[in-house]
């Protein structure tokens, strides 16, 4: 199928609650649904207790839950490819969602496409490593344990507005609270959406391109056309792109479960870099990863801490401020 062969749809999940759960317009979660509907499996990505990424098997819809949002980290693979050709082989159906690269190496350990099975890439900018953003969370949530991570709240809008879960002991007990997680008040954030401490083979990826491994490839429809879509962008839009004539056979399903418009394959690429090239390789990547490494995360973000001394205060002021009207008004 060529480029210009593609069904390019633009999405938002009818299920609300579903949406409200999602980074962008829900499409993995329409997919998802659809297979466990058929008694098959999912898989996907989720953080543990200790906040690490993983592949993680579920075959319930509560089990879902995990698996949805944004996690901008390199994810373990585990034994995940092993359990896949272990439900292919008991006749269940399986999707699979991963970066690219995770797709393609799936696909390469079952000796290419199968029956039954569903891949789904995503549009991966790139991913730090594990154990940097280990380092880093430990410093910025040092004192408190740290519950869940979200890189992506839709209670901060569609966009890089994210938030935390943390515990920490006050007079012997224990309090929980949401903190906000953001590029304005957290170095690793800032990192990422500078694209300067991604694993060096991402600057060199080769499906940040038109040939791209899964069956669909889904993400937020940036740029997006909005009165020309008819759709509403307050809570995240998806573009779906159907790769393979098995993902075109699909696109019926997808228009029952959702908000949808086609647009062109062109206005997602325009509004999605790692849809045309990989992300550009920046001078400060071996600078900041070398003093990571000789110096320790505790100098990188002392210095990031102070830098945004003031402009963090001003956001976190301003976040308060329009927290408080929209709550104001929403009664």
């Amino acid at each position: 199928m060529t480029n210009l062969d593609k069904t390019c749809l633009a999405a938002v999940d009818a299920d609300k609650d579903e949406l409200m759960l999602s980074s962008s317009g829900g499409a993995f979660s329409v997919l998802a649904r659809m297979t466990l509907s058929h008694g098959g499996t999912v898989y996907g990505h989720a953080f543990d207790e200790g906040m690490h990424v993983g592949c993680v098997r579920v075959d319930s819809l509560d089990g879902l839950a995990v698996l949805r949002g944004s996690k901008y980290v390199q994810s373990d693979m585990g034994d995940s490819m092993s359990l896949v050709r272990d439900d292919l082989k008991a006749g269940r159906e399986v999707l699979f969602s991963g970066t690219p690269c995770q797709v393609d190496g799936l696909l390469a350990f079952l000796g290419g496409t199968q029956d039954g099975l569903l891949t789904v890439d995503i549009v991966c900018h790139g991913v730090p490593s594990q154990s940097f953003f280990s380092d880093c969370l430990k410093w910025e949530f040092a004192g408190s344990r740290l519950d869940s991570v979200r890189f992506r709240d839709k209670r901060e809008g569609w966009g890089c507005g994210g938030g935390t879960t943390t515990t920490t002991p006050v007079f012997h007990r224990l309090v929980t609270r949401d903190r906000p997680f953001s590029p304005e008040i957290s170095f690793y954030y800032r990192r990422f959406l500078s694209g300067d401490v991604y694993r060096e083979s991402c600057y060199r990826c080769p499906y940040a391109g038109g040939e791209r491994p899964g069956d669909f490839t889904i993400g937020d429809f940036w740029g997006i056309d909005v009165d020309a879509s008819g759709l509403d962008p307050r809570h995240g839009i998806s573009v779906i792109i159907a790769n393979t004539e098995k993902a075109e056979m699909l696109i019926p399903y997808i228009k029952e479960e959702t908000a949808w418009a086609e647009r062109p394959l062109e206005e997602a690429i325009l509004g999605n870099d790692q849809l045309m090239h990989p992300t550009s390789r920046p001078k400060a990547r071996d600078i900041i990863l070398d003093r990571w490494l000789e110096e320790g995360v505790d100098v990188l973000e002392s210095e990031y801490q102070r830098s945004v001394k003031f402009s963090s205060k001003k956001w976190l002021a301003k976040r308060s401020v329009k927290k408080f009207l929209k709550g104001v008004l929403g009664r």
